[in-house]
């Protein structure tokens, strides 16, 4: 399997996986989606700059890694559509995916594929700075929730 073909894979398939979420949930968790692809290029442009990593290989012509647009928004909707409200579990499972797709994923599997390479930050701390990232932007739908509540209690 190409690397090419492996990069467009993950930018399209996760968006295949919404069909089989409720349309209320999509338009609910869209926002924290697009707030976790925001904050994520700023830490990825960061790092790149700072030559945390490099990205020797993206999904021509993108510039940016195709996760930034494919897993990071579409994950996030689904851990939020399973764990939101409930904040420990979310920390938890966050972490969880935190671990295995900074280790297994992108250091183990990319790393393998010579897509991306760790230089001046070690996979933990990018596990630990992906858990913090989910942190804020759990933070994000609460407030993002309290905007629709307050909207909707204006015109009842």
């Amino acid at each position: 399997m190409t690397n090419q073909l492996i990069l467009w894979g993950v930018l399209i398939l996760p968006w295949v996986t919404l069909f089989f979420m409720k349309k209320d949930d999509v338009k609910r968790y869209m926002p924290v989606g697009l707030f976790a692809v925001f904050t994520s290029a700023l830490i990825l442009e960061i790092g790149m700059t700072l030559k945390w990593w490099v990205y020797y290989e993206t999904a021509y012509p993108l510039r940016n890694i195709s996760y930034l647009y494919g897993t990071i928004p579409v994950f996030t909707m689904w851990i939020f559509k399973f764990t939101y409200g409930r904040f420990w579990l979310f920390l938890f499972s966050d972490l969880l995916l935190n671990i295995f797709y900074t280790y297994v994923f992108e250091y183990y599997f990319l790393g393998s594929r010579k897509i991306i390479e760790f230089l001046n930050m070690s996979p933990l701390l990018d596990v630990i700075a992906t858990t913090i990232l989910g942190v804020i932007i759990y933070g994000y739908q609460r407030w993002q929730e309290g905007i629709f509540i307050s909207t909707n209690k204006k015109y009842e």
